[in-house]
């Protein structure tokens, strides 16, 4: 979920409630402080009261899961006590990413993590803001740790969903997540659990589509959906780097009266002429309200 602020730089809670009713309305879950939330540039307090919002507006009719990650480890822990105290059901823990860790430094890292936060944690897997890449053998040996319940992948490596489908398929006390959107449906295929897809706060009608769509294995009518997806993400996502595709997605997000289009520093909201091409683009593929 994108974290919503006004001009002012403050969360705008109106359009919060807004996105979370979307998300509600079409039973998809909440992932807040994730990196499409810009969670490495929201500050602390605002941070807890987004979590402190999502919980006591969805008020347990969907999942709420929230994402810890700070250079200072102690700093992710002591935010997934408040989180959880709050009513979240995971935290989603990322690598910090100052240090250049190798794979047992990475395997100590979540393991300290999961010692120390009451309640269900996640690994979250995305080297294209860590520079680092969890290895699944790694995975595996978190998978071990009663409250590691699950892992989000953002990593797309060829061959990873594969592997990580092979060691985790069976294992129903293990809940994998798709990161990369444009393999959802591969992803599912390969019996992975769900989709985190950035262009959820766009469109809800369409993914929760495809999910019935694979569950009831109609995989044609999926893949077909999966196509129209990804050029809703190519609206916002092409020739732009992730933060400038953040600021896209809120731009069309506010094409779509859903939030404002502003960003927190340091990225830059999107120039009215870009806006009105997404507003075209958008307008091209008629989608679902």
């Amino acid at each position: 979920m994108v974290t919503p602020v006004t001009a002012g730089g403050e969360l705008d809670e109106l359009a919060v409630r807004r996105i979370l009713d979307r998300f509600v309305e079409n039973q998809l879950g909440v992932f807040v402080l994730g990196t499409t939330g810009e969670a490495a540039s929201v500050p602390p307090e605002m941070r807890r009261r987004l979590v402190q919002l999502a919980t006591e507006h969805v008020r347990g009719r969907v999942l709420v899961y929230a994402g810890i990650g700070d250079n200072c480890v102690s700093n992710s822990i002591k935010a997934a006590a408040e989180y959880r105290r709050a009513g979240v059901d995971a935290v989603v823990a990322l690598l910090p990413s100052y240090y250049l860790l190798e794979a047992e430094e990475i395997r100590r890292y979540f393991e300290h993590v999961a010692q120390n936060v009451s309640g269900p944690v996640l690994v979250y897997n995305i080297p294209q803001t860590t520079r680092m890449s969890v290895p699944v053998e790694i995975v595996e040996a978190l998978s071990g740790i009663p409250n590691i319940i699950g892992l989000k992948d953002s990593e797309n490596a060829p061959g990873r969903f594969e592997r990580i489908a092979e060691i985790f398929g069976d294992r129903k006390d293990f809940a994998l997540f798709a990161g990369v959107a444009s393999l959802s449906v591969k992803a599912l295929r390969l019996g992975f659990t769900g989709l985190v897809p950035s262009s959820g706060n766009l469109v809800q009608v369409e993914w929760r589509e495809l999910l019935e769509h694979a569950r009831q294995g109609r995989w044609a009518e999926a893949e077909e959906l999966q196509v129209k997806l990804n050029a809703v993400a190519a609206i916002f996502q092409s020739n732009r780097s992730l933060g400038q595709s953040l600021a896209a997605l809120k731009a069309a997000m506010d094409c779509r009266g859903l939030c404002g289009p502003e960003v927190l520093p340091p990225l830059q909201r999107i120039a009215d002429p870009d806006r009105a091409r997404i507003k075209a683009q958008l307008e091209e593929l008629e989608l679902k309200p």
